[in-house]
């Protein structure tokens, strides 16, 4: 078999230090990531809170929605159901109460009703989990709960861990009575059995009503023993990628879909049951539980630096925003500084007393605040100056990071830009940070949330060779990519994917994905300085298929002429908004967003081809070519958009908008008529306007090898990670120039069939390999890198 490859490293070129900084993780609550996930607490809706609607959302009972005051939906529970429990037996009603609470935070307690006797048996309520409480024998758990009674005598109320089905007891009873008044009581709990799914029951043995709220069980082992702790299996993962870094809280959730449903820093520290609970982004409820301090105290037990994320005043921009009013900016800014000064002040100043108060006199030093996350637009732009002129004259030494690019005037010193795409995206784009001389120009690059789309709980091996690829050019251009993140970090299997993630986890059990093993390859083998590494490999175009589509809000566009290769329309699909469509002729309705497919989802080269002209306002349209129909993280196709000023060829694949050209400038006139012309054909575009040439380009096309070699000082050893992106073995030369190595040489790979995974139940599908490997003395270097492979080769210097 011939050599198809060659890699060469210059150790005589000018070196660039590596970003030891470069490699973190993005913490959010999404999949069950937190509750019930890296919080140790056991107790799912421990307040009842869940079924709570934000101010001003209605629930649509009809189809279990809620309405923001700007429209958008999400889906909500039925206002009186209360999640995580039921009753203990069939003499029992509870109902959720929202007269006796406990304290101001807390909008509801749980009203129970037992008509209990010792011919009927016992009457109470059942706390299931999250699907379930883990109990290891001889390990303790900590028990706190409120409880009231409706009585001047009191009852007596048994709490207890059991066996599912109550068939047995599986530590000791406590007995608390049932005051006329709420109290709090504590007890510590024994496991006297190994049992996955156990559950907590509080029960009375006569009649009685009585409320309970904060109903709280943490084990009492939580990593780094910290009290309202982690769980430690999980953050033992966590610890073992080396982050650099952490951002907390996200991610969308920082983000919220209006007033009430974003974290604000005061109300998630000090006591748990005057925590703010809300019905988060992604569909379910938030304790809270790991507020601003926890998240602070993780990052310092792994001695990763903090990037807090703050709501900007706009809400998520995908989900029909609310925008603070710019007047009243003044409170979201301060408690932005409030929130720097909780973490960096003295103890003997205002905040830094509170944060002594909460466990930690000393400051924690937040380097790092990040103002909104994907959020944008000038309206974005006005806030985010606020933040930033008031926190640089406050603390000039902290580095404010915007979620998306600002003008010069009021520049960010980071960009936060986010990557949830294909593996071919980032195959592609390796090079991204090489080529483009612009981002050396810019503002420094920091990718907040970074992964591999895939439809299942976790990535393939597929999914993590595509994720490499991109990595390695992060890697290769420290100068320009500052921090990197991946996102999400976690999914609880036992509940409904938000979306794919690194860790697959239940009660119980783990499942590391391909994506963490490279993580934790590429994060703990970054050497000292970048080599000057070239590949001569073969690049492979890309192929893609898809529809012809339209996009465009309003009706401010005749369109007619519409014809795929030189051929009327004859089957349409209207995505959203609503179309008429007679003879080529394509009318859209008025106020909405209006998306059309034409043609067969097999199509590769053809020509869209139509008349617009825009009678009404300053709005642009887009046409695209080779769209897959989906939306989102899902999405692939090729468009091109005109009508604003500027005309833009790019390619959309998941949520990265690529450009493929320069962004040409086009003065686009109202009522006059333009012929649009779009042709795509194997992997060149190109695009017509009157018949005049506006855009070519090619798309980026897949190498088969991917590469970077740093040299690490300490052990005097070449690092040189090798991607290889084909499903064929590649048979490569190494060159070395100006440095000579050892033949003998230690490896690590991880490779195997493409769309493997690990999952719980087979978690070691694709797990990493070490071996050695011996060149010939004398001969070329001579590697065969396996079909989809990624390679870690540690090359000693003789």
């Amino acid at each position: 078999m011939p050599i198809t490859s060659v890699i060469t490293i210059d150790a005589e070129s000018v070196t660039l230090s590596t970003n030891k900084e470069l490699y973190g993780l993005s913490f959010e609550e999404i999949n069950h990531a937190i509750d019930g996930g890296i919080y140790a607490e056991l107790i799912q809706n421990r307040s009842f809170e869940d079924g709570v609607p934000p101010l001003n959302c209605p629930f649509d009972a009809s189809r279990n929605l809620l309405i923001t005051p700007n429209g958008w939906t999400l889906p909500f529970i039925k206002p009186d159901s209360i999640p995580g429990w039921h009753c203990l037996s069939p003499n029992t009603n509870i109902y959720p109460d929202s007269k006796e609470l406990i304290n101001d935070a807390n909008k509801r307690s749980l009203l129970v009703s037992a008509n209990a006797s010792a011919e009927g048996g016992r009457g109470g309520v059942v706390a299931e989990g999250y699907k379930g409480i883990p109990l290891r024998k001889g390990e303790k758990y900590n028990l706190s709960l409120f409880i009231k009674g409706a009585t001047i005598t009191p009852k007596t109320v048994h709490v207890t861990l059991e066996d599912s089905v109550k068939a047995s007891v599986l530590s000791d009873v406590a007995s608390f009575p049932a005051s006329y008044e709420w109290k709090q009581f504590y007890h510590t709990f024994t496991a006297n059995r190994d049992v996955d799914n156990a559950v907590l029951t509080i029960s009375v043995d006569t009649s009685a009503i009585f409320w309970l709220d904060m109903v709280s069980l943490l084990p009492e082992k939580t990593w780094n023993g910290r009290p309202n702790g982690l769980r430690p299996d999980l953050m033992e993962k966590v610890k073992a990628l080396n982050p650099a870094f952490i951002r907390f809280p996200g991610g969308s959730f920082v983000e919220g879909y209006t007033a009430g449903t974003y974290p604000v820093w005061k109300e998630t520290i000090g006591n748990v049951a005057g925590r703010k609970h809300f019905w988060g982004v992604w569909s379910y409820g938030t304790t809270n539980g790991i507020g601003f301090h926890e998240y602070l105290q993780m990052c310092e037990d792994l001695e990763a630096e903090p990037v807090y994320v703050v709501n900007s005043g706009v809400t998520s921009q995908s989900r029909r925003p609310r925008y603070e009013d710019i007047t009243a900016m003044d409170k979201l800014v301060k408690d932005a500084l409030d929130a720097i000064a909780y973490a960096n002040e003295p103890a003997d100043s205002i905040y830094g007393a509170m944060r002594a108060k909460n466990g930690h006199p000393k400051p924690f030093g937040l380097k790092y605040i990040e103002i909104g996350s994907e959020n944008y637009g000038q309206e974005y732009a006005k806030r985010f100056a606020l933040f930033r002129d008031a926190i640089k004259e406050a603390y000039p030494n902290i580095t404010v990071i915007s979620s998306s690019f600002i003008s010069r005037k009021n520049r960010a010193d980071w960009v936060d830009s986010h990557f949830y795409s294909t593996e071919n995206f980032f195959i592609s784009n390796n090079d991204r940070y090489e080529t483009d001389k612009n981002y050396r120009r810019s503002q420094g690059v920091f990718i907040g949330e970074f992964g591999s789309v895939s439809e299942k709980e976790t990535g393939t091996l597929q999914n993590a060779i595509g994720e490499a690829c991109f990595l390695i050019g992060a890697e290769s251009n420290p100068d320009i990519v500052k921090k990197l993140a991946y996102a999400p970090v976690f999914i609880n299997t036992n509940f409904e994917r938000n979306r794919s993630a690194m860790i697959a986890f239940n009660n119980t059990r783990i499942a590391l994905s391909p994506s963490y093993y490279l993580l934790q390859i590429f994060a703990n083998n970054q050497g000292d300085e970048v080599l000057k590494t070239e590949v001569d490999t073969y690049k492979r175009p890309q192929v893609t298929f898809g529809r012809a589509a339209i996009e465009l809000f309003d009706n401010s566009y005749d369109i007619k002429d519409v014809k795929i290769n030189n051929t009327s329309i004859t089957d349409a699909i209207v995505q959203t908004g609503g179309w008429k469509i007679d003879d080529d002729t394509f009318v859209p309705d008025a106020n909405r967003w209006n998306y059309v497919l034409m043609g067969d989802s097999t199509m590769h080269d053809y020509e869209l081809s139509a008349t617009i002209q825009r009678t009404k306002g300053s709005g642009q349209i887009q046409f695209r070519l080779r769209d897959n129909g989906m939306v989102d993280e899902k999405s692939n196709y090729i468009g091109m958009t005109i009508g604003a000023g500027v005309s833009e060829l790019y390619q959309q694949t998941g949520t990265v908008r690529d450009s493929l050209v320069a962004l040409k400038p086009f003065a686009f006139e109202n009522n006059r008529w333009y012929t649009i012309k779009l042709s795509c054909k194997n992997e060149q575009i190109k695009c017509y306007v009157d018949d005049v040439l506006l855009h070519e380009a090619n798309l980026r096309p897949l190498p088969s090898l991917v590469s970077v070699a740093t040299l690490d000082k300490k052990t005097n050893t070449i690092l040189l990670k090798v991607v290889n992106t084909t499903r064929h073995e590649e048979k490569t030369e190494l060159k070395l120039n100006g440095i000579s190595v050892k033949n003998n040489v230690e490896l690590i790979q991880l490779a195997g069939s493409p769309e493997t995974m690990n999952t719980i139940s087979v978690p070691d599908a694709i797990i990493p390999v070490k071996k050695r490997v011996s060149f010939s003395i004398g001969g070329p270097m001579v590697y065969k890198f396996p079909p989809n492979s990624i390679t870690l080769l540690k090359l000693e210097v003789d």
